[in-house]
């Protein structure tokens, strides 16, 4: 599983470039919900199996796309009405987001299960070894220093574009 520094950092990056893309303004609660929703699986099923082991099977439909379905849309209703959707949809990206990195790691047990309950078999493509990812961690930040300064640059510029015209 590639840990939570990570997890964070490519969320980061995938959120900023939404961002960009649909130009809209820096909205931190959106970023929050996104970023939980990164966590989340790790944090519903890492430490319930590491401390109950006999626990595993139970913990491991939490690490699932059907498990966390069922928890971003519970999450979801804990908040107002019309906040609801956006909660949902932002917890729901994130927590893909983090399944999308999991499959890029070799395995040690298979733990891709994205097509539970209707079957056990694991989705991966095996690029990254479970070693390796600490290796990677000052990478991620790296490129997130150089993507918020890329972008720092570039909305000045269009600032001072705009300005001047």
């Amino acid at each position: 599983m590639p840990d939570l520094i990570t997890h964070m950092a490519f969320s980061h990056v995938l959120i900023r470039i939404y961002e960009q893309i649909r130009n809209s303004p820096h909205r931190s609660a959106c970023r929050v919900l996104f970023y939980l929703g990164t966590i989340l699986p790790d944090i519903l099923s890492r430490p319930w199996y590491i401390v109950f082991p006999k626990l595993h099977a139970v913990t491991l439909a939490m690490h699932t796309p059907a498990g966390m379905l069922l928890v971003c849309l519970i999450v979801a209703l804990l908040f107002e009405t019309p906040v609801r959707k956006p909660v949902f949809l932002y917890l729901w990206a994130g927590t893909w987001a983090h399944f999308l990195l999991d499959a890029f790691q070799k395995q040690l047990i298979y733990n891709n299960y994205w097509f539970f309950p209707f079957t056990w078999k694991a989705v991966g493509w095996g690029i990254a070894g479970a070693g390796t990812i600490l290796e990677w961690i000052p990478v991620w930040l790296a490129c997130v220093l150089v993507f918020e300064l890329s972008i720092f640059i570039i909305n000045r510029k269009k600032r001072i574009y705009r300005s001047a015209g």
